[in-house]
């Protein structure tokens, strides 16, 4: 039990001399956000994306959601949103910095419209 405490205690010291402590979660550092501005403007694009999804589906499973109508134009939104990336992605593979910018402004206006009429409540 000794040998073992002090493997661990050795391999802590050595790990934190060498600047890489534990892995708590999964992560090793902090995250570094793409510095092209095609790449960084397509990680945005996902993210206003996912948080838009989230937001839906908080609204959904809580059943606040406005009306049945207000749910179907969300949910063409969300698609039409993910579809959008899709094809800002193709953009950014051809290297087509123009496309990709219209693209991912056009997943940003979708985007806050689709958390806008998310958070809108029952009458």
């Amino acid at each position: 039990m000794k040998t073992f405490c002090f493997l661990t205690l050795t391999l802590a010291a050595w790990a934190i001399a060498w600047g890489t402590g534990p892995v708590w979660a999964g992560h090793t550092g902090p995250h570094v956000h793409p510095r092209d501005p095609i790449q960084e403007s397509l990680y945005l694009a996902d993210k206003n994306v996912n948080e838009a999804w989230e937001v839906f589906h908080q609204s959904a499973l809580g059943g606040t959601l406005a009306s049945p109508a207000i749910q179907t134009k969300i949910e063409q939104a969300l698609h039409a949103s993910r579809l959008l990336l899709v094809d800002a992605r193709k953009a950014a593979r051809s290297n087509d910095k123009r496309a990709v910018s219209a693209l991912t402004t056009r997943i940003e206006e979708l985007s806050t419209q689709i958390k806008e009429n998310s958070r809108r409540r029952k009458p």
